[in-house]
Formats: C-alpha cells, sequence, structure tokens
C-alpha cells in the first residue's frame, strides 16, 4: 500500500485536468435540447453533402434519365448540396444538441416514375461523438414504391473521425463519414443499411474562443484512453515491484538461521 497509494494519487491527478464535462441530455430526436446559457453554444450553422455520388450519377445518367432540384434553405453547387440557414442548439462543450433547416432535395427520373424528396435535414448529436442525420422521405423509391415517412434516423455519423479545425468564429466537423440506418434503408430502399454515404461537413457558428476550446476538448477527449492505459501500465508495475519485494523479503526470512540453528541471543550472521 505504501507504494500503491502515490502512484493512484498521481493516477488520479493526471486524469483530473481532461475529465469530460456532462453531456446535455437529449431527450429523444423530435426536439432540441436545451443550452444552458453559460456555456460556449451554436445557434446556427451550415452543411456541405455531396449526399451519395454514386446515386447522383445514376440519377443523370441515360438510364434514369433524371435531375435532382432544393427548395427552401438548400441549395446546390457541383458537387454538393449546402445550406448556410442551420438554425438550433449545440452545446459546443460536450457537442450535444441539434441544427435544423427547412428545406428540400427531390430526385426524379425514369420519365417521373422515380420522385423522391428528402426534406427538413435534422442533424442531431447526443454527445457520444454520435451524429444521426434525421430527414422525412416523400414520394416514390427507385423501386416504385410510395413512400411518405416523417423524422426517419435516415444516416448514422462518426463525429469522433471527422476532421475537426478552427475558422475563424465557426467550429468545423468536416468529412465525417456517414452510413445508412436501416429505418433509412427501408424508407429510401436502392441501399442496405450499413451503406457508405458521402461524408459531410457541419459548421457551428459561435466565437473563436468557443470553436478552440470546442477543439481543445476534443483533444483531451483523444488523451483519455491514453492516459487511462498508461495509469494502468502504471499502477501494474508499482503493484508488481511491491510483490516483488515482499517476495524477496519472505525468501530472506525463510532462509536466515533461528536460534535453534545456533545463533547468539537470537542474531542473525553476516
Amino acid at each position: 500500500m505504501i507504494v500503491v497509494l502515490p502512484v493512484v494519487a498521481a493516477l488520479v491527478a493526471m486524469l483530473a485536468p481532461v475529465s469530460p464535462v456532462a453531456p446535455v441530455a437529449v431527450s429523444g430526436l423530435a426536439s432540441a435540447p436545451t443550452v444552458a446559457a453559460t456555456t460556449c453554444a451554436a445557434k446556427a450553422g451550415a452543411f456541405t453533402w455531396g449526399f451519395k455520388e454514386s446515386f447522383r450519377a445514376y440519377i443523370s445518367g441515360s438510364i434514369a434519365n433524371g435531375e435532382w432540384t432544393t427548395a427552401g434553405g438548400i441549395g446546390y453547387a457541383t458537387p454538393d448540396f449546402s445550406s448556410d440557414q442551420l438554425t438550433g442548439a449545440v452545446r459546443l462543450d460536450a457537442l450535444a444538441g441539434e441544427l435544423a433547416v427547412d428545406g428540400s432535395i427531390r430526385f426524379t427520373g425514369h420519365e417521373g416514375i422515380l420522385d423522391t424528396t428528402i426534406a427538413d435535414p435534422r442533424f442531431v448529436i447526443d454527445g457520444s461523438d454520435r451524429l444521426v442525420v434525421v430527414v422525412d422521405v416523400i414520394g416514390t423509391t427507385q423501386d416504385f414504391t410510395e413512400v411518405d415517412s416523417a423524422d426517419v434516423p435516415f444516416l448514422e455519423g462518426d463525429l469522433a473521425a471527422a476532421e475537426w479545425r478552427v475558422d475563424g468564429d465557426t467550429l468545423v466537423l468536416g468529412s465525417i463519414p456517414v452510413t445508412l440506418t436501416a429505418a433509412g434503408a427501408e424508407a429510401f430502399g436502392t441501399y442496405p443499411a450499413g451503406e457508405a454515404f458521402d461524408p459531410l461537413t457541419l459548421e457551428f457558428t459561435t466565437t473563436a474562443d468557443c470553436a478552440a476550446a470546442a477543439i481543445e476538448s476534443r483533444a483531451a477527449a483523444d488523451r483519455l484512453p491514453l492516459l487511462v492505459a498508461a495509469g494502468v501500465a502504471i499502477v501494474g508495475a508499482a503493484l508488481g515491484g511491491g510483490i516483488a519485494l515482499l517476495l524477496r523479503r519472505r525468501r530472506r526470512a525463510a532462509s536466515a538461521p533461528s536460534d535453534d540453528d545456533g545463533a547468539v541471543g537470537g542474531s542473525i550472521p553476516v
């Protein structure tokens, strides 16, 4: 215990500066969480996203001979759909909340038989590096199935794999990898659950200081597993050293002669 306790205390001190701030609770996908006034937050932002390049190629190709159009707060400039009109509430220190835009992307083809609209996307973050893109899916899918589904958790993204950076007063999460969910596959058709769609970029309008703090919080979260592993190694080494010392002492005591072996006054000969 004499050896281990200081090591444990040092480990606790080492971990304390990077303990993550408790996230804001997200009470389902239907509503955004309340963001405390004392935290760094974003109430506006933007997204850039190609949707799925192979699907766009199919729509514009000679088979479907179709097109896509945008409406509301969403626009298109080759090769990306985008919007700078996202609004909502996202806490930045623990990254939790959602931003959304009223707008749509409509894909048509096969002389109007295919007519699918992806509407009103919401970008929901639950504080655990998980992004969910929630949309309404309306129309007729590629296999000519009628669909009218609201609030579909369409895609899941991994924020830990994104490219985090600061651009002035904006926190940018670039190239977020996203995959189709089971609910998204059912509503959209064409692709199975787990299919990769084009990476998307999210931008959160805040302040330069808050954007930098969010980057540092992300870096601290990345360091935490390394610190824990190092702490476990240190404690393991300390325990191993203590056990080895105890065993050596026991071996010495076992090999020392007793009074019955001729030691005078119980002393141990050198």
